[in-house]
């Protein structure tokens, strides 16, 4: 198979994506900004955190309309992120059940489901995204109960095969429904950018979607202030929820994901792209150091300083960890693990 050359900016994206994944767990693990009063801190590194699972399910559906897989690579591939979800369950036990689904099992199912119907989307523009969208926000708005509740016990259970199948497609920490539409983004901006090198043009129609997305999460903000309700929190009653993802969240995510892409689409760095070759790697094992340092934040009693930094180091530390991983171990990860038992048995 052809090697595709690599994009710096998309590897930038990646990186980022990644150490943002990283930088919510380690937040969720140490909890430092678990403060009855909100703070300007607290927003930011909320909205940055927000923002790290729709660029990473986008940034993979980008990579799966170029990636040209045969139909047993495909299922080989989906085999594979099947296996590495349950490997990351099993390695935090404290947080998921073994076969709990998440971001890597949505993945494997993006990898059969979305491949088919690429000729489809090339063809139709923008037209899957906002249909999808269109769906999506009815489907929401209709039936809010599909997605189920808030409850994190209820979103990582897996003590029946239906209860796997629900939270797989629609009750899940990242179900199917609506984190598909992500995806669809993806493609969306992997078609816009095919001839360009992978730069995708900041059009008149952009500009207004990215304005209005904009437009919506300052407006619920300031209303949400006046209205002295939670703007945004992962699970408990606010404008913009995480578990589920409701309709507010999604805008503001697609919005989040366009402004992030076209800002390391117009620079020039390299910080990250390291990070972004290893971003599968790095996403498996870095639960690993988290689960065994879970209780650090009790057991030293971190206060809201020493947890906010110790939650920068360990995001931060993965960059140089990622460069001289690249330089001294260029093989050794699974990206090319997975590229060389794909490649080698279809």
């Amino acid at each position: 198979m052809t090697q595709m050359p690599r994009i710096q900016h998309i590897d930038s994206l990646r990186g980022v994506a990644v150490l943002l994944m990283v930088m919510v767990h380690a937040a969720a693990t140490w909890n430092p900004f678990n403060s009855p009063e909100p703070s300007i801190l607290a927003y930011a590194i909320s909205g940055l955190g927000g923002l790290a699972a729709p660029l990473f399910v986008t940034l993979f559906g980008w990579g799966l309309l170029r990636s040209n897989l045969s139909g047993k690579q495909r299922i080989f591939q989906s085999f594979f992120l099947f296996t590495m979800q349950i490997l990351v369950n099993l390695t935090s036990p404290h947080l998921f059940e073994p076969f709990t689904p998440g971001v890597l099992s949505l993945m494997a199912l993006l990898t059969l489901i979305l491949p088919p119907f690429s000729d489809s989307f090339r063809n139709l523009g923008l037209r899957p995204l906002i249909g999808l969208s269109l769906v999506v926000g009815l489907i929401q708005f209709s039936f809010p109960e599909v997605q189920g509740t808030g409850r994190w016990a209820d979103r990582v259970a897996a003590g029946s095969a239906s209860t796997i199948v629900s939270n797989l497609f629609v009750s899940g920490t990242y179900p199917l429904f609506p984190w598909g539409l992500f995806a669809i983004l993806g493609i969306t901006i992997s078609m816009n950018g095919v001839n360009r090198g992978a730069n995708v043009p900041f059009t008149t129609t952009i500009r207004y979607a990215v304005g209005f997305g904009l437009m919506f999460c300052i407006v619920s903000f300031i209303v949400s202030q006046a209205n002295d309700v939670l703007w945004a929190h992962p699970t408990a009653d606010a404008y913009l929820t995480f578990f589920p993802a409701n309709g507010p969240f999604l805008i503001a995510g697609v919005t989040g994901v366009m402004l992030i892409w076209f800002m390391l689409q117009s620079a020039n760095l390299t910080l990250f792209n390291n990070a972004g070759k290893l971003s599968l790697t790095i996403y498996i094992i870095h639960f690993i150091p988290l689960t065994l340092m879970r209780n650090f934040e009790a057991i030293y009693g971190w206060g809201l300083n020493v947890s906010a930094l110790v939650v920068l180091t360990y995001t931060l530390i993965w960059i140089p960890i990622s460069a001289l991983w690249i330089t001294y171990y260029p093989r050794a990860n699974i990206e090319s693990l997975i590229k060389s038992i794909r490649n080698s048995l279809f």
